[in-house]
């Protein structure tokens, strides 16, 4: 069976532009103002973040604040290096360290107990141009936009 190719084009345009690939879910769109009431589901991590700004005032690095709730009856690690942000220049910005005022400590991972919920301010590395994608271990979580 040969196809022509007015009906190979309208195939073609008939597929969805997304930047998902195949057998992955679309990610949600959020608000940025809404981040912190839209908890993201990475395996058995709730992941939200509860403060965000993508830039210290258009000129500085961004920062996120970070509440995981493990949602599994075992210990289970959270990795804030595996949080990852891609901005809409295409410029990946990463978590740096932990900021706590003036201060800043390595991050390192957590192991989080049955039912537990940690929350940690980061530093990251970059600024980040919304709208974003925001990643957990490789697994698209969300798209943040203004």
């Amino acid at each position: 069976m040969c196809l022509s190719p007015l009906a190979l084009a309208l195939i073609f345009l008939s597929l969805p532009l997304s930047q998902t690939t195949a057998g992955q879910v679309p990610a949600a769109r959020v608000r940025e103002a809404e981040l912190a009431r839209t908890p993201f589901s990475a395996g058995d991590l709730n992941i939200t973040l509860t403060q965000f700004r993508a830039s210290f005032l258009k000129i500085g690095n961004g920062i996120v604040e970070v509440q995981v709730v493990n949602t599994a009856p075992t210990f289970t690690s959270f990795s804030p290096l595996k949080l990852t942000f891609l901005g809409s220049d295409n410029k990946q910005t990463d978590v740096l360290a932990i900021q706590i005022g003036d201060h800043y400590w390595r991050a390192e991972d957590r192991r989080i107990a049955p039912g537990a919920r940690t929350k940690e301010f980061y530093a990251l590395n970059d600024k980040v141009k919304l709208p974003a994608r925001l990643y957990y271990d490789e697994k698209l979580l969300a798209e943040i936009v203004e």
